[in-house]
């Protein structure tokens, strides 16, 4: 696992005001336990990490420990940071309106009209508009995970 990583579950705990013997006791394992994987000497299994999630409560944690724990996620799920709702409802609107200015859109539909995407199209073009659909999810998800934003509880 990643250095950088190794104390996403300390940080969150404290920045939920609890102890890791409190936070042991709420997720119903031993101190040492907790120790090690904060440490980074374990990675926490996924259903402990959606408890820590629940008992902290802190949903970005969730992400921080896919990207981290697997490199399949990392390659897949953008990085994102825990913005102020303002903040990131203005990333948002700022990427989606980039992208509409540039007539993305147009471009994807003229792209995908033959229903690939040929040699001559694997162009500066085309991976802009990828790198702005990119930026999108990013900040969609920073959206999804903001500060004072209403967390939609896992099913």
């Amino acid at each position: 696992m990643n250095d950088d990583y190794r104390t996403m579950y300390a940080r969150h705990r404290k920045a939920a005001g609890l102890t890791q013997e409190k936070a042991a006791e709420l997720l119903g394992v031993a101190v040492r336990t907790l120790a090690n994987w904060e440490a980074g000497i374990y990675t926490p299994p996924d259903d402990m990490v959606a408890r820590m999630c629940d008992a902290y409560p802190a949903p970005m944690l969730a992400l921080e420990h896919l990207r981290a724990s697997s490199a399949l996620a990392a390659g897949l799920i953008p990085e994102a940071a825990q913005l102020p709702l303002a903040q990131a409802v203005a990333q948002l609107l700022y990427c989606m309106r980039v992208f509409e200015q540039r007539h993305r859109a147009d471009d994807l539909i003229w792209i995908s009209s033959n229903g690939q995407v040929d040699e001559g199209e694997q162009t500066v073009r085309w991976c802009e508009i990828s790198d702005e659909l990119q930026d999108i999810v990013r900040a969609a998800t920073q959206l999804r995970y903001a500060q004072g934003a209403c967390q939609i509880p896992r099913t």
